[in-house]
């Protein structure tokens, strides 16, 4: 009976169109670039669209909300948006660090094995409680690409989490790996872009201090066949090494939160 109620549940909502092809797929990563898409981030305290001193400032912008860095579009963090995730990849992002002339500016990046094999020889150390390369920060960060649900469609987005979102960015990975449908009979895990995941924002603190973090849920899956479409390419395309991250055009390197 228990193996019963738990095929109900996963099969519940499922469109009508076929995915079987696509079973699994949806967190390999790529490491080309050749276009840009905007980032989602979640304005803190300290963002400058917050700070009246700053360039970037909004007073519609308040702490907690989520913005889009392309269109500069404000969503409240308490209603949040839903995502589609399509791809997935972890580099550890290398910013100039403390004393640079450059201070904060985009270096490179590099894979989670270059870091390990540079840590083995000591060119990469640890410094309270972070890696550093030669006096530049490396920023581990997980980046969702992501389809964003908006009036008019969807539209291409990347998500990073670092720092104490870390651990966010795994729950995230956790819930799309645990997600099962029945096909054939059998319990599989769909495409990741079959699935809606709701995105707010709570507040959150540790002895360093508080900060705004992000809350994943599922909402069911995509049932418009252009939609789940549109992810699998967008999937595709990640994946193919054909998605330019502009890192250098962001705020720089997130904060420590």
């Amino acid at each position: 009976m228990k193996d019963a109620k738990e095929n109900a549940l996963v099969t519940a909502g499922l469109p009508a169109f076929s995915f079987g092809a696509d079973l699994g797929a949806g967190m390999e990563g790529a490491d080309k670039e050749s276009f840009a898409i905007p980032f989602l981030r979640v304005i803190q305290s300290g963002s400058p669209q917050v700070k009246r001193t700053e360039a970037a400032y909004n007073p519609a912008a308040k702490e907690g909300m989520l913005i889009n860095s392309v269109t500069g579009e404000l969503i409240d963090g308490d209603a949040g948006l839903i995502i589609i995730p399509c791809a997935f990849q972890r580099r550890f992002i290398r910013w100039a660090g403390e004393g640079k002339p450059n201070k904060g500016a985009y270096l490179g990046e590099f894979l989670p094995e270059e870091v390990e094999a540079m840590k083995a020889t000591g060119k990469v150390v640890e410094f309270d409680g972070y890696p550093t390369i030669e006096g530049d920060d490396l920023t581990d960060t997980r980046s969702h690409y992501v389809l964003v649900e908006t009036a008019n469609g969807v539209t291409q987005a990347l998500f990073p989490l670092t720092s104490t979102q870390i651990k966010k960015s795994k729950q995230l990975l956790s819930i799309l790996s645990n997600i099962k449908v029945c096909v054939d009979g059998k319990l599989v895990t769909p495409p990741t872009w079959l699935n809606r995941i709701k995105v707010t924002t709570v507040p959150e603190s540790n002895e360093k201090g508080s900060w705004m973090g992000v809350k994943f849920e599922p909402v069911g899956f995509v049932q418009d066949e252009e939609v789940y479409n549109a992810g699998k390419e967008f999937h595709d395309t990640v994946t193919a090494g054909a998605v330019k991250v502009a890192y250098a055009s962001t705020e720089g390197e997130p904060g420590k939160f």
